[in-house]
């Protein structure tokens, strides 16, 4: 028969995972075919497939002796080597499948692993490299090569490589594990426990990745989170020892020392070698005070260290990286698929040990709430007036049998049932006198005490049943209860969960240290508590608000609605679920639910003042102040001495106005509650409103002292003393507010402001980039920054912060406005008035845009639009004296001389301080001619501003204009030592010196213009003047020269050459000169007259007739007497 059939048959019961079923085909097709190399390669991956390696070995090793190029048998006798833990027999057969077919990836892969495994780690680096070479998404190469990479210290890379492994497989959670290894070594917590966390979501409950997050979390400092964890891993590996130690630590952190211990303990119980439990352990009984206990405990570690360092455990550690050892499988051949996946190995979930069972109490034994303190409740007299028919017979029964511990304790249970604890003590205390070993009547004897608030004795007891009996579950709970009476929540804490340990179900335990775990702040493993006894009874309605209080305090409002809400329909006379609820809906603004559910608890209870005051809040949010104030006036009826009431009231009273009630129910909450630091920062504000700025300054103090972490109170503090000119304070005030909330970004806008105020601009700057920082959007903050940018002069960061502001809030007025003055400021008009333009459309009341943008258009020559604008600005703003200013200069630029006049007068009306308005309407005096009037306006502005060299200038031109030349030579001295490079003050003064005839002065004034300004051809002109007026002709004709190169249509310099040409009798050159003069200035009366004269010296007697004429012609302003002479001399001719 053929072996084929057998062969194919075999290859379908392997595929169905048949193995036996195959084997014995792929056996008869080989005794057919005693050479089908195929048939014993495919035997050999049935008998692995059954972990039957050495059997597998076998058959591949027939294979390839049958065929020596079987690449696929090579590899899965690596495959069986590696499973028999011989690397180095997998390595070399791995190393031939690959010289066989070099491309083989799975071949290279799983040599990486066997080197891994050796130690080999450059070697596996290069044969997960390769493999990824081959392929790029073989996500367990890139998760074996990070887990190398880590090995090696190279945490980004090993990151790389996990994180492309999740990017082609979002779900492989052995990566994410490893990555969250990476993340924490590199102290990227957050990262770490992000990836954790999502590997849980992929494998709920997985102990190895609850142990990890929970060391992350614990490093985070989220303890509760840690705790979680840890107890989560122990559900389901109950002995790790690692768990129980980092448990410990977790709760030493917390403060709850005796739970820390118990966990200490258990850590050592599973594992007496660990080390680091037995440190712990003496570390935290060292800070117990307890020694000996703390000597020992270093003793043992001391002597398992010393021992074997080797076998010490991690502790605290994360587990290890996961190399994930998957395709060693049959490859190629007859054999489609993978026939046996190996995968990481995982804890094993150990089987739930049922609870030991609790001691059952004696029937009768009260098992309510605790009884409150205070003494002992006698309901029926003195022992001997007892007429309670049950005590009677008890006491019948014990003359008869005076030493049955039962009946005593029978009928101290009676004596307890109505009230007369003495009694109830006595006999539960004689029982005990009978019987030493009679746990319940420690029990009961413990309850007594309990009731009569004799809590010591009450431990006592409950100490002593569970000396007889370590599993009674009720007594640990009684004894935790009188823990939590004494404030020992961590006590409490430790009897609540040994009471559990005991008994699972054991409902009010839960209850109770869930209300443990609230008032030392552990919200999460409150919550914890509270719902895992309202899984046991459903109903439980003090675990319900209890629970909904810490969903409240955790932010989950929802949540914590839901639950009161349960609270209300198990039982509509719990006036407190009705508060709560209420609380919730106020805080997510949900007023007339809010109002509705107090209503309903004063209703239930009309004498109940924190329902009224709360009802107070919701009316006072909803705007209904006077509402408020009946409310809280309800209170100080029910209550005059009630410190929040008058409080409450006070604030509703500032709320509408009335300051002196409101500052009397302030004083009067202080007079209640003189530490009630709220009450002095509401009379502070008050007193600050009304301008008391000293009383509003002792109450923000007194606040402060009662309550130093009070931000808004050092707020307001600091803008008081800023109002009052005490800066550095302010800073100081502002500067402890950062310090408290160093993450609040308004604060730091505040310091910056100030800062800028006190021009400390790079204290601003720093300010305002910190609250950039916290809050990205804080649009106010770059636009101050840019304008501390813009006083430091730094025009590109300016203009980068007012437009990072106006991309922030594109309808931001004010950063338009700032961009806006700073383009002007820097030349650019156009941007400048486009700015400008939409603060405007944004804010037409902004007044000062309309102004600067009237500057704009002022520096751009359009006058009109200037002068619109500064219209507009003195409308919206009458008293802009600026503007008015600005117009009365566009006026006169316009040479509207009286318009310009009445705009500066106006603005000295305005302000009759402002030098310049005196100084610009000088200068439209004098060009109206009112010389007196120009000299009287620089003399004020001189006057308001002694340094104002301008005004010195021109009232010197004013005297000069009126031959008043020794004042005028005054001013100009004046307006030279105010501004040393004026150099139209040293040419005026010059000309000055001239008309008095100081020739010498005036050339030396006109050689300093020079000196200042070589440019200036006016200076050059003068001098050449006064050169001339020395005979200095040589020295004139240079600076006349220079003069016309510098100004060539200078008509003057050219004449006055001329003239000393005719006077040196140099006549040819003198025509030439006055011809020059002439050519500029056709009118040049003088040039014409003096040419004449050069033209008859010549005898060029046509041409001096010509010159004669032309003189006549322009002599407009000439004398008569020379009219007369010229016009004789052409009679002459």
């Amino acid at each position: 028969m053929d072996g084929q059939i057998y062969y194919n048959r075999g290859i379908a019961f392997h595929k169905k995972g048949m193995f036996d079923e195959a084997i014995s085909d792929y056996t008869r097709s080989i005794e057919i075919n005693p050479a089908d190399a195929e048939a014993y390669h495919n035997r050999g991956v049935a008998k692995a497939g059954k972990r039957d390696y050495k059997g597998a070995i076998d058959d591949y090793n027939s294979a390839i002796r049958l065929n020596p190029h079987f690449t696929e048998a090579y590899y899965n006798r690596g495959v069986a080597y590696s499973l028999l833990g011989r690397s180095d027999e997998a390595i070399a057969e791995f190393s031939t499948a690959i010289e066989t077919d070099p491309n083989f990836i799975e071949a290279y892969y799983n040599r990486g692993i066997e080197y891994a495994h050796i130690g080999e780690d450059d070697l596996a680096l290069a044969d997960f490299s390769r493999a990824l070479e081959l392929d790029h998404e073989y996500v367990a190469a890139y998760n074996n090569r990070g887990v190398i990479f880590g090995r090696k210290g190279m945490h980004r890379e090993a990151i790389a490589d996990y994180t492309r492994a999740l990017e082609i497989n979002p779900q492989f959670i052995e990566t994410l594990f490893n990555r969250g290894i990476e993340y924490s070594r590199m102290g990227r917590l957050q990262e770490a426990a992000d990836d954790y966390s999502r590997a849980l979501e992929i494998d709920p409950g997985n102990p190895d990745i609850l142990y990890n997050r929970g060391i992350v979390l614990g490093k985070m400092g989220q303890a509760e989170g840690a705790i979680a964890d840890y107890l989560a891993c122990l559900e389901k590996n109950p002995r790790s020892a690692e768990a129980h130690n980092n448990l410990g630590v977790e709760y030493s952190r917390l403060g709850l020392f005796d739970t820390s211990l118990e966990h200490y303990t258990k850590a050592i119980a599973i594992n007496p070698r660990f080390v680091e439990a037995y440190n712990n352990r003496g570390v935290l009984f060292n800070r117990m005070g307890r020694y000996d206990e703390a000597i020992a405990d270093f003793s043992h570690a001391i002597e398992i260290f010393d021992q074997d360092v080797p076998g010490i455990n991690a502790g605290t550690e994360e587990k290890s990286d996961h190399v994930i050892i998957q395709d060693q499988e049959p490859a190629g051949g007859h054999v489609p698929g993978q026939v046996d996946e190996p995968v990481t190995t995982q804890p094993t979930e150990p089987a739930f040990e049922p609870a030991p069972a609790a001691v059952a109490g004696v029937p009768g034994v009260a098992m309510a709430e605790d009884h409150p303190g205070g003494g002992e409740l006698v309901h029926g007299g003195t022992g001997e007036e007892v007429q309670d028919p049950a005590i009677i017979e008890l006491t019948r029964e014990i003359s008869h049998f005076p030493d049955d511990p039962e009946l005593y304790n029978r009928r101290g249970m009676e004596y307890s049932r109505i009230g007369s604890s003495v009694h109830a003590i006595d006999d539960f205390t004689r029982a005990l006198e009978i019987d030493p070993g009679y746990i319940e009547a420690y029990y009961n004897r413990g309850n007594e005490f309990d009731r009569i608030g004799r809590i010591e004795e009450a431990i006592d007891d409950y100490t002593r049943a569970l000396k007889i009996n370590p599993q009674y579950a009720d007594a640990c709970f009684r004894r935790g209860n009188e823990y939590q009476k004494s404030g020992l929540s961590d006590k409490a804490i430790s009897e609540y969960t040994k009471a559990l340990e005991i008994n699972p179900g054991f409902v009010d335990a839960l209850y109770r240290r869930g209300r443990e775990f609230s008032r030392i702040g552990l919200s999460d493993m409150a919550i914890r508590d509270f719902s895992r006894a309202l899984e046991i009874r459903p109903g439980y309605s003090e675990a319900l608000l209890c629970r909904g209080v810490e969903y409240a305090r955790k932010g989950f409002s929802e949540k914590a609605v839901a639950d009161y809400t349960s609270v209300i329909a198990n039982d509509p006379s719990k006036k407190e679920a009705y508060l709560r609820r209420a609380v919730e809906h106020l805080n997510g603004e949900r007023l007339d639910e809010a109002i509705a559910d107090l209503s309903l608890a004063i209703a239930k209870d009309p004498e109940w003042a924190e329902a009224y005051l709360m009802r107070a809040r919701a009316y006072r949010q909803a705007g209904r102040r006077e509402e408020a104030i009946k409310d809280s006036t309800r209170v100080i009826e029910i209550n005059p001495l009630n410190a929040q009431a008058y409080f409450q009231r006070g604030m509703d009273y500032s709320g509408i106005g009335s300051v002196p009630q409101s500052i009397a129910d302030f004083t009067r909450a202080i007079e209640l509650d003189p530490g009630c630091s709220e009450a002095f920062f509401r009379r502070g504000q008050q007193y600050s409103g009304c301008g008391k700025k000293e009383e509003a300054l002792e109450d923000f103090t007194r606040a402060l002292s009662l309550n130093p972490g009070a931000r808004e109170v050092y707020l307001a503090r600091a803008a008081e003393y800023s109002d009052l000119g005490r800066h550095e304070e302010a800073v100081s005030d502002l500067t402890r507010a950062i310090e408290i909330s160093p993450e609040d970004d308004s604060t730091f806008l505040a310091r910056g402001l100030l800062y800028d105020r006190l021009g400390r601009m790079e204290e601003a700057i720093a300010d305002f980039t910190r609250a950039i920082e916290i809050n990205p959007g804080n649009e106010m903050a770059y636009n101050n920054r840019g304008n501390a940018y813009a006083t430091m002069g730094l025009f590109n960061e300016a203009i980068s912060d007012f437009s990072r502001a106006i991309e922030q809030n594109p309808r931001n007025a004010t950063a338009f406005y700032n961009r806006g003055i700073e383009y002007g400021e820097h030349g650019l008009l156009e941007e400048a008035i486009a700015d400008l333009s939409e603060a405007i459309v944004l804010r037409p009341d902004l007044g000062e845009a309309y102004y600067n943008r009237g500057v704009a258009y002022h520096k751009k020559g359009m006058l009109d639009e200037a002068i619109a604008d500064y219209g507009r600005a003195m409308e919206l703003q009458p008293g802009n004296e600026k503007a008015y200013n600005n117009r009365g200069n566009a006026y006169a630029a316009k040479g509207l001389y009286d318009e310009a006049i009445a705009d500066f007068s106006r603005a000295i009306e305005i302000n009759p301080g402002n030098p310049t308005a005196f100084y610009n309407r000088g200068i439209e005096y004098g060009r109206k001619g009112l010389i007196d009037q120009a000299m009287e306006d620089f003399s004020r502005a001189i006057q308001i501003k002694p340094d104002l060299a301008e005004a010195y200038y021109n009232r010197g031109v004013a005297y000069q204009r009126v031959e008043r030349l020794k004042e005028a030579i005054a001013d100009y001295t004046r307006t030279i030592a105010l501004a040393p490079e004026n150099e139209k003050a040293w040419n005026n003064r010059g000309n000055a010196h001239a008309g008095l005839g100081m020739y010498n002065e005036a050339i030396s004034d006109f050689t300093r213009a020079i000196e200042i300004n070589p440019e200036n051809p006016t200076a050059y002109y003068n001098r050449g003047i006064e050169f001339g007026k020395k005979g200095l002709n040589d020295e004139a004709i240079s600076d006349f020269t220079r003069a016309v190169e510098l100004k060539p249509d200078l008509a003057e310099a050219y004449y006055n050459m001329g003239n000393i040409h005719y006077n040196r009798n140099q006549n040819e050159e003198a025509i030439r000169e006055f011809d020059r003069a002439l050519s500029i200035q056709r009118g040049y009366a003088r040039a014409y007259l003096n040419k004449a004269l050069a033209c008859e010296k010549l005898s060029r007697i046509a041409e001096a007739r010509t010159a004669y004429e032309g003189f006549l012609r322009y002599a407009r302003q000439e004398s008569k007497e020379l009219v007369d002479f010229v016009s004789q001399r052409l009679r002459d001719l």
